[in-house]
C-alpha cells in the first residue's frame, strides 16, 4: 500500500506572490481529509508557523509533520508548533554539501544525526529528508540514511530536489537505499517537475521500493512544482498498485482546492484539466461511442471526471453515425449528410462544438 505525505501548504507557500490565509489553508485541509490524505507536511515553522493550521489538522485526525534544516534553531521551531512528527532535512550530494551547507560530507551526517536525535529526545517521531539525493553518491546517501535511522528516524525521503532526476537514475538510487535501509525503517520518494517527469520518477520509486510519495495538488510547488498527487494516483493506480487516498472524488476535490488556492488549472491538464477528458476528433469520438477505452487511459468516472463529446464542423461521418446509432436511428448515407449539415451549422450559429447532449437533439430533428 503506497501512502502519500502531502505537501501543498508548505510548497505552496514557497511559490513568489502566493498568500495563503489562515482560512484557506483550512480549506485546503478540509478538501485533502475528503480525499483521506491522512499525512500532510503542513509548514517550515522557522519561517512559517502556521500554528492554526497544526490545530486544525489535529481536530481532523491528520497527521502532521514540520520540516526543519539540521540546525538546533529549526528543529526547535519545529517542535514548538507541536506535530506528530519532524522531518529534518541536510543537503546529500557533494555540490550542495560544499556550496550550501558549507560543510563536509562527514559534518552534514553528524547534523542529521543531532538534529533527528534532537526530535526524538523531544518524544516526537522523526523523519529524516536527504536533499538533492538523486545526484549524490549513493554510498554516502546509505550511510547518511543508517547515521538517522540509528538516531531515531522512522523513515527517510530520498528528495530529487532540482528535478534534475529520470526513473533510471531515481530506481538506482532508491534501489541502494532500499536495500541497506529498507528493513529498518520505510523510504519515501519526493519528486520535482523541472525536467518534467515528476510523475513518472515518483512511480519509479515507488517500484523501487519506496512506500511512502511526497505530493502535492495539482503539482503546487516552487519553481516548475512538484509531483502532482492526483497524477501519481491514477498512474499508481491503473497500474495495479493500491493506494491510501480515496479516488472516486479526486478530480473534483483536487480541482476545488485550486479554486481556493486561486491557482488556475491549464486546460491541458492531465487529470484535472478541462480538455483532459474531451474529445471532437471524429475517429476518436466514433469509437468512443462504441467502446471508450479505445481512446481513454481510464474511465473518467472512476476519479470523479466527466467525458465530453463534441460535436461541429470536425465531426466525421462516422461519428454521426455513431451518434444516430446511439439513440435509435439508422444512419443511412442520407440521414448522415443531413445530421453532418445540421451540426455544422448548429455549432457555426454558437461558435463551438456541441456536446453529445446537444448533438443528439440536433440529430434527431434534423
Amino acid at each position: 500500500m503506497v501512502e502519500f505525505k502531502d505537501l501543498t501548504l508548505r510548497e505552496g507557500t514557497q511559490i513568489p506572490g502566493l498568500q495563503i490565509s489562515e482560512s484557506t489553508g483550512k480549506q485546503v485541509l478540509d478538501r485533502l481529509d475528503e480525499l483521506n490524505v491522512n499525512r500532510v507536511e503542513v509548514s517550515f515553522p522557522r519561517a512559517h508557523l502556521r500554528e492554526s493550521w497544526y490545530r486544525y489538522a489535529d481536530e481532523l485526525e491528520v497527521r502532521t509533520a514540520a520540516l526543519a534544516r539540521s540546525t538546533p534553531g529549526d528543529v526547535d521551531a519545529a517542535l514548538a508548533v507541536d506535530p506528530d512528527e519532524v522531518e529534518v532535512m541536510i543537503n546529500s550530494s557533494d555540490i550542495q554539501i560544499e556550496h550550501s551547507l558549507g560543510k563536509s560530507r562527514d559534518e552534514a551526517c553528524s547534523l542529521l544525526g543531532s538534529s533527528v536525535q534532537r526530535v526524538v529526545d523531544a518524544g516526537v517521531d522523526a523523519g529524516a529528508t536527504l536533499m538533492d539525493a538523486i545526484r549524490a553518491d549513493n554510498d554516502f546517501l546509505v550511510v547518511t540514511a543508517r547515521a538517522a535511522i540509528d538516531a531515531g528516524a522512522k523513515h527517510v525521503t530520498l528528495a530529487d530536489t532540482t528535478g534534475a532526476g529520470t526513473p533510471e537514475t531515481v530506481s538506482e538510487t532508491v534501489t541502494a537505499v532500499v536495500s541497506e535501509v529498507g528493513d529498518d525503517a520505510s523510504v519515501t520518494v519526493h519528486t520535482h517537475a523541472d525536467l518534467g517527469v515528476a510523475t513518472a520518477n515518483a512511480a519509479a520509486g515507488v517500484d523501487a521500493g519506496a512506500t511512502m510519495v511526497d505530493a502535492t495538488v495539482g503539482g503546487i510547488g516552487e519553481r516548475a512544482g512538484n509531483a502532482p498527487l492526483e497524477e501519481v494516483a491514477v498512474l499508481l493506480t491503473e497500474a495495479e498498485e493500491a493506494v491510501e487516498i480515496d479516488l472516486d472524488r479526486l478530480v473534483p476535490v483536487c480541482q476545488s482546492i485550486h479554486e481556493a488556492l486561486g491557482i488556475d488549472i491549464p486546460p491541458g491538464k492531465p487529470v484535472l484539466g478541462q480538455r483532459a477528458y474531451r474529445h471532437e476528433s471524429g475517429m476518436h469520438t466514433a469509437a468512443i461511442l462504441k467502446q471508450p477505452a479505445t481512446y481513454e487511459p481510464f474511465p473518467p468516472s472512476k476519479y470523479g471526471g466527466h467525458r465530453t463529446l463534441l460535436f461541429g464542423t470536425d465531426t466525421g461521418r462516422g461519428a454521426v453515425r455513431a451518434l444516430l446509432a446511439s439513440i435509435g436511428l439508422e444512419p443511412t448515407d442520407e440521414r448522415v449528410s443531413e445530421s453532418l449539415t445540421a451540426l455544422d451549422t448548429a455549432a457555426a450559429e454558437r461558435g463551438e462544438p456541441l456536446t453529445i447532449e446537444e448533438a443528439r437533439h440536433v440529430v434527431h430533428d434534423s
